[in-house]
Formats: C-alpha cells, structure tokens, sequence
C-alpha cells in the first residue's frame, strides 16, 4: 500500500507581532500559503498560529524549545528574501491555478 501527502509549497516569511501567550511583542517566523494564509509560530513561547488561531500543543516533553529552535533557523532562512521575492512568488502560485 502506498500513501501520497500533499502539502501546498510555501515561502518563508517573519514578522514582529503581539503574541496571545507571551502577551508581548515577539518574532514570529513561518510560511505562507497562496491558498491558507500563514501559519507562524512564536519564537517567545514556541505557540503555532494560523488564521487566529492557536495550533494545538504537542503532548511530548520539550515541545517549546524544538518549536523555538525550529521558528529561529525559519526566521533566518526568510530574512534571505524581500517584500518583491515574496509579491514574485504569490502571483506564480497564484497564477499556476
């Protein structure tokens, strides 16, 4: 038996935002998608959001420092890329449906 996954390519991006769980300004890295919107987590607390709302939490132990570490290498791949890169690329995605 053979199972396929398909995921929607995304483009990475940062922001600076108020985080619900931190309660203060944070950097946020993540992705964003054509079609979704991004999904981006809290390089604070190591919450993931998309669309309002909060991801559900990880039932294992050290969740938050993997989910931090992870938003940071995200965070330095997207300050690799411009406002233009970004605009580039949604009309392409946006353009091949």
């Amino acid at each position: 038996m053979s199972v396929i996954v398909c995921r929607a390519p995304g483009f990475p991006v940062r922001y600076i935002l108020r985080c619900p769980t931190c309660k203060q300004r944070r950097r946020f890295a993540g992705r964003d998608y054509a079609w979704y919107g991004p999904t981006l987590t809290c390089r604070g607390c190591g919450d993931s959001w998309s669309n309002g709302e909060r991801h559900d939490r990880p039932r294992r132990r050290g969740w938050r420092a993997l989910e931090i570490a992870a938003a940071k290498e995200l965070w330095d791949e997207a300050g690799h890329y411009t406002k233009a890169d970004h605009d580039r690329w949604l009309m392409q995605e946006m353009g091949a449906a």
